[in-house]
C-alpha cells in the first residue's frame, strides 16, 4: 500500500501564516499613515495636542471653564 503524504502539515501552515503576518505588519509599521497616527509624520494629531497642552483640565484637552 502507497503511504500518502499530506499537502498541508501542521508545521508548514504555521511557518507560512507566520511569514504572511510578519510581512503584512513590517509593510504597515513602515507605512507613512502609520508614522503619521504615531505622530511621527510632522502632523498634528489629537495624541501630540494634549502631550503639549498641559492647561487642560479634562483628558481630552478641553480648557478649564471660569466660573
Amino acid at each position: 500500500m502507497v503511504q500518502v503524504h499530506p499537502a498541508y502539515r501542521r508545521w508548514r501552515l504555521v511557518v507560512v501564516l507566520l511569514l504572511i503576518g510578519g510581512g503584512i505588519m513590517a509593510d504597515h509599521i513602515g507605512s507613512p499613515t502609520f508614522r503619521m497616527n504615531m505622530g511621527e509624520g510632522g502632523f498634528e494629531t489629537t495624541l501630540t495636542e494634549r502631550q503639549r497642552d498641559t492647561s487642560a483640565c479634562a483628558p481630552c484637552g478641553a480648557p478649564c471653564r471660569d466660573d
